[in-house]
């Protein structure tokens, strides 16, 4: 499969994922809160892990390493470091429970990780090979702003405009950072540490 096709495949995939995710916030009024969640949560199991993995590996006939999820071993050290001191010592100082202990699975599953598989190890990827890294970059950032608005917009409609163009900024700043880190590294661990940091310890220090 060539670049360009591979790329409009990965788009489609992000506009099945949106479109599911976009029902079940307008759907929200007719099922409970945990209903919900758990129907989003199988939404990412499916779209953002299960079908890029499928298309990768059954129809592109590609390996790991353009899903970013190729390590080399004399990264290890370097990369587990990254982790104590983005995912472990914060939580030290900040105190650790329970419900902390959760929020950390979810992340690694179904937000932080999950987002930095989908939007920089697949699709970004494809985007790259087709456009040229600083094109793929800037557009994944832009794919990745648009998913938050689409989510923000379908679950409070234009009563939180505001918050979602604030969101829109935020995560387009955020994509072209983390996006410029899986350039750099090649593969999602720090872009991934860095995001499941962000989402677990920014909202606990300004609160």
């Amino acid at each position: 499969m060539d670049h360009r096709k591979s790329a409009l495949l990965a788009l489609s995939v992000f506009v099945i994922d949106r479109a599911a995710v976009s029902v079940l916030n307008l759907l929200r009024a007719s099922m409970s809160q945990p209903t919900r969640i758990a129907y989003l949560n199988l939404t990412t199991l499916v779209f953002v892990w299960g079908l890029p993995l499928l298309v990768v590996y059954r129809i592109e006939r590609r390996g790991a390493e353009s899903l970013g999820l190729k390590v080399p071993r004399e990264r290890y050290a370097m990369y587990s470091l990254y982790g104590l001191l983005g995912l472990v010592l914060p939580g030290v100082f900040l105190g650790y429970s329970v419900g902390f202990i959760w929020e950390l699975l979810e992340q690694m599953l179904f937000i932080g990780l999950a987002e930095e598989f989908f939007y920089r190890g697949y699709l970004m990827t494809r985007l790259c090979d087709w456009l040229g890294d600083r094109r793929g970059l800037v557009l994944n950032a832009i794919v990745f702003s648009l998913a938050h608005a689409t989510f923000l917009l379908t679950r409070y409609g234009l009563s939180e405009a505001a918050f979602t163009l604030t969101s829109m900024a935020q995560t387009f700043l955020g994509g072209i950072l983390m996006g410029y880190m899986f350039l750099r590294s090649g593969n999602i661990v720090p872009g991934a540490v860095l995001h499941i940091s962000m989402n677990l310890y920014l909202s606990r220090l300004f609160t």
